[in-house]
């Protein structure tokens, strides 16, 4: 008995209950007039029912200007969504110096009423919304949703002011919980709001461990393109965007012609025209922006007097902070702090940017790692600068070879997955349990602890329908040791027939019509014939032809040759 009552006290003391916190994106917190009072009203997320009403309301006019489209008129039927849009939203506008025109306020930050186990059951479960919400649930599954909090902040304020705010909470978390530290877990403007504070309050040491995925650390240039009113959406990439957030292998292309395209770019840069005072004043707007357009943002959008709030507070963030992230990481670790950063990459930037992004955030941004534009790549042979990271047998340049983590804030901590759009994070089984590795283990402490988890990987959102690597080594690489290549049926219901596989520039033939139906979430290995050259950095392209139902399907990715000792 005592001997089994020790074992009890040892496994209940080797399992870390350390609270988690979720620090949410940009757009995902709940925000309205007295919030959680019996008055309340909430202003974003907007309900369906105002949406409803709303269009109900407009029907007449909204059908004269969509029959206007036939004849061009894109400027009218976009001006009239856009004041629509403002209609449902005025409320949100602030003042010059950033402060609310009708006090809006985001739901309390109070730790017993932030916590998961209360926020899923509390009216409906209405505070928990978008990415990190389906991230909550998951972390708090393997976890403790009674030890897992949601930071609910106003996405009108800066990255300094929330940071302000996030130290508060951690102290409330910790006293109501009894904890000595607490864990930390951000998504895009959330992570930006964990730079600042780690910036401005260095000293305090309760936080073990702070994973970030899609971080805003570096902005973006679509802040500039938004309150600009200038659009040119790439709606390739855009129609991906939602087709992955849905989860589901649905082609939303199918349902538009591809001519009619740059209709829609035209009339959303009309509509975004009549909402863009809605943000002018927002703090938070110029914390989001990249440093190159934040001097023109300011001169162009804000006064110096009446602005001087949002000016003096940005100025740190644009001035002190993002120029100094890898110190301020490296000081973090330095004091013991587990930090991670995860970085969606292969799409343009959604307002027509030609970065390298997640759609939303560059990765260059993200990551602080060299990176060419979408859709270039460095020469065969590049080697790595390993400004950062100095150990030359460290191999960080991605397998597409358009980006090279050894210049990065933390090369050894920071992943990167092809594919991954932002706020997708929660579709992809892969990141997700990337997340829970990295939060609530000790398993993984940098890119070389688990071949499971490489530095460089594909989403595995059912949506991109295949994910292929060949059978020794890393996904997105190949060598003279791989004899095959897998394939995994991504697709949760039907099953997929390989048709072909096909290598650019590489003289090797695979066997594919031997290869067998490849059931739901099952793979299969198809052997090659040929030899793999004995160099190092060269690209290939290899792409999968399969059949999917009467549907034949075609995917193409880029890998490396990497054969270290040629």
């Amino acid at each position: 008995m005592v001997i089994a009552f020790s074992c009890c006290i040892i496994g209940s003391a080797e399992k870390d209950d350390t609270p988690v916190i979720i620090i949410p994106g940009f757009i995902e917190p709940v925000m309205g007039v007295n919030i959680d009072k019996e008055n309340e009203e909430q202003l974003w997320p907007f309900s369906v029912k105002t949406l409803l009403g709303k269009i109900v309301s407009d029907l007449p006019t909204l059908m004269f200007r969509l029959a206007g489209l036939a004849f061009g008129r894109f400027d009218k039927f976009g001006t009239r969504l856009g004041q629509d849009a403002e209609d449902i939203l005025y409320k949100l506008t602030c003042n010059p110096d950033g402060s609310s025109n009708y006090g809006i306020e985001s739901y309390p930050q109070q730790p017993e009423r932030c916590s998961l186990d209360f926020l899923k059951g509390y009216k409906g479960g209405k505070y928990l919304v978008m990415a990190s919400a389906a991230l909550a649930k998951d972390i708090a599954s393997k976890f403790n949703s009674k030890r897992t909090f949601i930071f609910c902040y106003n996405s009108q304020l800066d990255s300094l002011e929330l940071a302000s705010q996030l130290r508060s909470f951690i102290a409330c978390v910790k006293e109501y919980t009894g904890s000595e530290n607490v864990r930390l877990c951000s998504h895009s403007y959330g992570g930006q709001v964990i730079a600042s504070y780690f910036y401005l309050y260095p000293d305090d040491c309760d936080v073990t461990k702070a994973v970030m995925i899609y971080p805003a650390l570096g902005g973006t240039d679509a802040v500039k393109y938004i309150l600009e009113a200038d659009t040119d959406v790439p709606l390739d990439d855009i129609f991906v965007f939602f087709e992955n957030l849905l989860g589901a292998p649905t082609k939303i292309e199918k349902f538009i012609y591809k001519k009619y395209f740059h209709y829609i770019s035209e009339f959303s840069s009309f509509g975004l025209a009549e909402v863009v005072e809605m943000w002018r004043y927002w703090s938070s707007m110029y914390s989001l922006c990249s440093n190159e357009y934040y001097e023109w943002l300011k001169e162009e959008f804000l006064d110096p007097v009446k602005s001087a709030d949002i000016i003096e507070a940005n100025d740190i963030i644009h001035y002190e902070i993002m120029p100094n992230l890898r110190k301020i990481f490296e000081n973090c670790r330095a004091k013991g702090v587990d930090l991670s950063i995860i970085c969606g990459t292969g799409s343009r930037e959604c307002l027509g940017g030609d970065d390298n992004t997640d759609v939303l955030l560059p990765a260059k941004f993200v990551t602080g790692a060299d990176c060419v534009k979408f859709g270039e790549h460095f020469s065969d042979g590049y080697e790595a600068k390993h400004t950062v990271c100095r150990n030359p047998e460290h191999y960080h340049v991605s397998p597409a070879m358009d980006i090279d983590a050894s210049t990065a804030f933390l090369p050894e901590n920071t992943w990167f997955v092809e594919g991954a759009f932002h706020g997708g994070h929660s579709a992809q089984d892969y990141t997700v349990s990337l997340v829970e590795e990295l939060l609530l283990t000790d398993n993984i402490t940098d890119v070389y602890s688990d071949p499971a988890y490489p530095q460089f990987n594909y989403s595995d959102n059912v949506n991109m329908g295949i994910l292929f690597g060949f059978d020794k080594s890393q996904v997105g690489y190949l060598s003279s040791d791989d004899s095959g290549i897998f394939i995994k049926n991504l697709n949760k219901v039907t099953p997929i027939k390989v048709l072909s596989v096909t290598a650019s520039d590489l003289d090797i033939e695979f066997s594919a019509l031997k290869s067998s139906v490849i059931l739901p979430g099952k793979s299969v290995t198809i052997k090659f014939r040929g030899d793999i050259p004995q160099v190092n950095a060269k690209r290939t392209e290899i792409t999968v032809k399969y059949l999917q139902g009467a549907s034949i399907n075609m995917v193409t990715r880029v890998f490396s040759v990497l054969n270290p000792n040629s």
